[in-house]
């Protein structure tokens, strides 16, 4: 009894003594040696380029069993958080990183996004999974399926979120129709965010005179580049007394971002940022 009592006491502490490998690059780890030098070598230049243009840190890591690297026990998904925030993959003000973690002996996977991700982007994590993924998984070409998802989570993670896009709802034959009309409905209320926003305003109160009915603008004076980011401004005013506030604001790559970018997270290294658990899982 004291026994068991004593373990109950420790547990919290044993997980947050949790040791995690230390990367051997930001971009591909390739513990399960699953990779020819020439694929890791395509992999790096990708993730490279997609971090180049986009400002999202992707980062790639191969296991043959969590076991081997501190993860005996652990489920996949709890691993993969604990290995993002030990690493700090992404941009520390946007949180915009995402992990793909492949444990081949294990026979799973998990894309882990950072907790600047809404939970609509968990859909498309779980679409690079099931259609990029594992298809050459469960053929038997590891490598040639880590490509092809690579890609995946490139084109519908990486790319629309840094452009400010909505994630792209994936239908699911077996998802019933309320809540499929749910999700296609959420990831519309996302796209017009910045006009909801807009129009809110007209019902908050001026701090300054106390009138309801604030009206809010935003251009551009600055239209950001292929791998640079831009200038903008958003300007609220009260109709009534006047009183204004004006912010500067970055923009990403596509126009304005989730919001609004703070900045680019750099090209190399790792950037401090978090995840909170989001994302999602495969076997085969």
């Amino acid at each position: 009894m004291l026994r068991a009592l004593v373990l109950l006491i420790l547990m919290p502490f044993a997980a947050l003594a949790q040791d995690y490998p230390a990367p051997l690059s930001d971009k591909v780890n390739d513990w399960a040696g699953v990779l020819s030098p020439e694929a890791a070598a395509r992999l790096e230049d990708r993730l490279q380029t997609a971090r180049d243009e986009t400002g999202v840190h992707v980062v790639l890591v191969t296991m043959a069993r969590l076991a081997d690297h501190g993860g005996a026990g652990m489920r996949i998904d709890s691993y993969a958080k604990g290995l993002f925030n030990a690493w700090g993959v992404g941009d520390k003000a946007r949180n915009d990183g995402v992990l793909i973690l492949v444990a081949t002996e294990d026979r799973e996977i998990r894309v882990a996004l950072g907790v600047g991700y809404d939970a609509v982007w968990d859909n498309a994590a779980q679409a690079a999974i099931d259609r990029g993924f594992l298809p050459g998984f469960r053929a038997g070409r590891i490598e040639a399926g880590i490509e092809a998802g690579v890609d995946q989570v490139i084109t519908r993670i990486a790319r629309p979120f840094a452009a400010g896009q909505p994630a792209e709802v994936v239908p699911d034959a077996g998802l019933p129709l309320p809540l499929l009309g749910l999700g296609i409905g959420a990831v519309l209320l996302l796209a017009l965010r910045q006009r909801i926003g807009d129009g809110w305003q007209r019902f908050a109160r001026c701090p300054s005179c106390g009138h309801r009915g604030l009206e809010r603008t935003t251009g551009e004076t600055m239209i950001a580049g292929t791998t640079t980011p831009g200038e903008g401004w958003r300007l609220t005013r009260c109709p009534s007394c006047g009183h204004e506030r004006r912010e500067t604001l970055l923009i990403r790559t596509g126009g304005f971002g989730k919001g609004d970018s703070q900045g680019d997270s750099g090209s190399s290294g790792f950037g401090g940022g978090r995840s909170s658990g989001g994302g999602a899982s495969g076997r085969w």
